[in-house]
């Protein structure tokens, strides 16, 4: 494939592959006419901030090869509003052009009910004016539900594309990448730190990855090490402290088995679903551990299994049944049962919306009846939660002693773990 200049993002094939076709409409424009083609009325980029967007409008306007006026926040009301204005006459005028609106939500101060800020209308008035001449316009967003809907409609922005997080693919590539310059270890598992990273952003994983640098520099070490990377996402991922508070021994077995029941259950329902689990807590939760999922599960009955694993594999062994983080999980549960039940009609329509209170007559003993089956749905849950558990016991067993010995499991623990067990699936 030959070089272009959207070659330095990192994945984004099918984002990247739209951007280039514009490029090339800008570029061979006869070719498109001759079809009776017309040249879309500017494209928006928007997502979540950290995704790349601006780079990805930089690289349009290099790979489009004209010459580019960009406009930021960067002034007071009125200055601004005559530099918008000012910068759509000045690209008319020196067309062909592109202009670039960098974080286009961000030009007006209003608040989020307010979207016909003179700013904004000044924007709008800059791209009708531009209509016919030779001068296009790309614009980044992050929070696209600020902008009034008639700038975003087409003839403005004919094209608007969604920027989301990487896939896995895409940040085993973005983790190589940010790696590759700097001195690693040879004990970095790339299957592991993949699998233990929610991908929200590129800069959230170039950051992590630095400040892994930066604590094995502290060490005084001479290459990173894979602790360093674990250290480093789970601060800064999960919000866990370095200076994680031991329980007591007792309080670390329930612990373990209760984020062992959780594990078990997605990885039986799921294989290889699980990417990291740890006893270490979040943020200012200072009870409890958590695991985390590389791949989401396919139906809502396997996520209420999953929630009710920790109490589930706790009441198995013990009496009273306590462990941190039972009362969330169970609440969690019940969320999605009575949703199912009140929205989705999964029970019937004479309990549609009951829960949700969606219909102003609805009566008490409705209400009373939808609440009596949730309750029996969650026991329902439970027996086959504890069923799924009891068949995959020496799985469980084997994680939870793993998770106190170690306190944190990799993807590659919890396989080769589950490697020396046989796992026995149940119908759900």
């Amino acid at each position: 494939m030959s070089k272009n200049a959207f070659d330095k993002i990192i994945g984004y094939e099918e984002i990247k592959e739209e951007l280039l076709q514009i490029c090339d409409m800008i570029k061979n424009r006869e070719r498109y006419e001759a079809l009776g083609a017309k040249l879309p009325h500017g494209v928006m980029l928007y997502g979540d901030p950290g995704l790349g967007k601006s780079l990805m409008a930089k690289c349009f306007i290099a790979e489009s090869g004209l010459k580019s006026y960009t406009i930021r926040r960067n002034k007071g009301n009125n200055d601004f509003i005559s530099e918008i204005s000012d910068t759509f006459k000045k690209a008319k005028e020196n067309a062909p052009a592109v202009i670039f609106l960098d974080d286009l939500d961000k030009f007006a101060n209003e608040d989020d009910d307010h979207c016909d800020a003179e700013e904004y209308v000044a924007v709008q008035a800059g791209i009708d004016d531009i209509d016919g001449s030779d001068v296009f316009v790309i614009a980044t967003v992050n929070e696209s539900y600020k902008l009034p809907q008639s700038l975003k409609r087409p003839g403005r922005f004919d094209r608007k594309i969604n920027v989301q997080s990487p896939t896995e693919s895409d940040a085993v590539k973005i983790i190589a990448y940010y790696l590759k310059n700097k001195r690693i270890a040879e004990n970095v598992n790339m299957t592991d730190l993949t699998k233990m990273i929610s991908y929200s952003s590129c800069a959230e994983l170039e950051t992590m990855l630095n400040e892994a640098a930066i604590n094995a520099g502290y060490l005084r070490k001479d290459k990173i090490e894979m602790e360093d990377l674990i250290r480093s996402v789970l601060r800064m991922q999960y919000d866990s402290p370095d200076n994680f508070t031991k329980k007591s021994q007792e309080d670390l077995k329930r612990t373990a088995l209760h984020e062992a029941g959780h594990l078990v259950a997605s990885e039986v329902l799921l294989a290889e679903s699980v990417g990291l689990a740890s006893l270490r807590s979040t943020g200012r939760d200072s009870t409890g551990g958590f695991i985390h999922r590389c791949k989401d599960l396919p139906r809502r009955p396997y996520h209420i299994i999953v929630s009710l694993a920790g109490k589930a594999a706790v009441e198995l062994y013990y009496s009273d049944a306590v462990a941190s983080g039972c009362y969330r999980d169970i609440q969690r549960a019940f969320n999605m049962i009575r949703e199912a039940i009140s929205e989705n009609a999964t029970h019937g329509f004479g309990m549609i919306d009951v829960a949700t209170r969606r219909f102003s007559n609805t009566s008490e003993s409705m209400n009373s009846r939808n609440e009596a089956v949730t309750q029996a749905e969650l026991e329902r849950y439970m027996v086959i939660t504890k069923n799924l558990l009891l068949k995959n016991r020496d799985f469980l067993e084997k994680t939870a002693a793993a998770l106190e010995k170690q306190e944190t499991l990799l993807f590659s623990d919890i396989q080769k773990i589950k490697s020396t067990t046989t796992v026995t699936p149940v119908e759900v």
